[in-house]
């Protein structure tokens, strides 16, 4: 028994040095940018799933520096915001934008959590079953969505209406201008935000593919990029390529969100859904013990003024990204992330880059 207890011991101490020298430094340099570029009085949104653990990094290095600012975990998902716009055809240009080939069902199904009895309320059998791909033939599904709008806003609607009140409850509403923070990339969480809300928006990133001023239908939506910006995936920055390795470790205990209803006891509050958890969310008794190193780190730095700079977090980056053995064996087994969005499944970010 004590030797279980040892051992567990040493685990636990591997589990907060990785955290302190991998994730630290990167939460403190992304937690300094935004206390330096974002109001004062104004409160920041962190959106799930990564905004779980930056918001705890930002409200720790908040305490390091003896600052006082209002934060927020926001509960959103490109999944789930295009199912509630499904009926919105100013979402379509971010819902039909990545590839797909397959039937006209499975596009509905994966694409817009709608289920199997939802899909054959709205849609059908001839048209469930037609062959379909993107982006080829978007212009052909747009107009069959838009022949079937009444039919899909009767399905969308009590979703849409329990998020809404949501957003109310968490003050998102009462913004002029809602300001967000997510890991990165594109900022299609904050354009369908913008959509819905009808409302001006600045999204805070670790790294912006598409920085600056932007209207998008009619609103202002700016995006910032603090470590890399106008970077795509593929072009070579590792830290963008394989973004896949801060994913698994910024995530929250629950998978990914998929729905939100009131409940039926308390019209006050809100009973919310999740898809399948993850190996990291599986061991999230570890991970948090990762993150204990990373969030103490951040304090550490924000209390001595420690200051990182680009050029020294891409230098850290780099070498746990590329280098066969820099990522402990004892945590190997949580870097596993889902992509359903894409259709890509479940995926460990170490084999995926033969770094296993």
């Amino acid at each position: 028994m004590m030797a279980n207890v040892n051992e567990s011991r040493v685990h636990e101490a591997r589990f907060t040095s990785f955290g302190a020298t991998f994730m630290g430094p990167l939460l403190s340099f992304f937690s300094r940018n935004l206390v330096n570029n974002s109001p004062v009085n104004t409160p920041l949104y962190f959106l799930a799933r990564e905004g779980y653990w930056l918001e705890k990094a930002y409200t720790h290095y908040l305490c390091g520096a003896n600052l006082q600012r209002e934060s927020h975990y926001l509960l959103a998902s490109r999944a789930f915001l295009f199912k509630i716009l499904f009926s919105d055809s100013r979402s379509y240009a971010y819902s039909l934008k990545s590839d797909f080939s397959g039937s006209f069902y499975d596009l509905i199904r994966t694409r817009f959590l709608l289920s199997d009895a939802q899909i054959k309320h709205i849609f059908a059998q001839d048209i469930r079953q037609q062959q379909v791909s993107l982006p080829e033939g978007r212009q052909k599904i747009i107009k069959v969505l838009c022949e079937h709008t009444s039919r899909i806003e009767e399905i969308i609607s009590p979703s849409k209406h329990a998020y809404l009140l949501y957003l109310d409850s968490m003050g998102v509403s009462q913004q002029d201008k809602l300001h967000i923070v997510d890991l990165g990339y594109s900022g299609t969480i904050q354009s369908l935000l913008g959509i819905l809300l009808d409302k001006d928006t600045h999204g805070h990133y670790l790294i912006s593919s598409n920085p600056g001023e932007h209207v998008i239908e009619n609103h202002n939506a700016t995006m910032q990029g603090y470590l890399k910006e106008n970077v795509k995936i593929g072009d070579g920055y590792l830290p963008l390529d394989r973004s896949m390795f801060l994913e698994c470790l910024l995530t929250a205990p629950f998978g990914q969100f998929r729905g939100i209803r009131l409940n039926t006891f308390d019209l006050s509050k809100f009973d919310f859904y999740y898809g399948r958890k993850v190996a990291s969310q599986r061991y999230f008794h570890e991970l948090e013990q990762v993150m204990v190193g990373a969030l103490d780190y951040c304090e550490h730095t924000a209390k001595n003024d420690v200051i990182f700079s680009v050029e020294e977090l891409e230098m850290l980056l780099n070498s746990y990204m590329s280098k066969p053995n820099m990522i402990p064996h004892a945590v190997r087994h949580i870097f596993d992330i889902d992509d359903d969005v894409t259709g890509n499944g479940t995926v460990n970010a170490l084999q995926f880059f033969g770094l296993a």
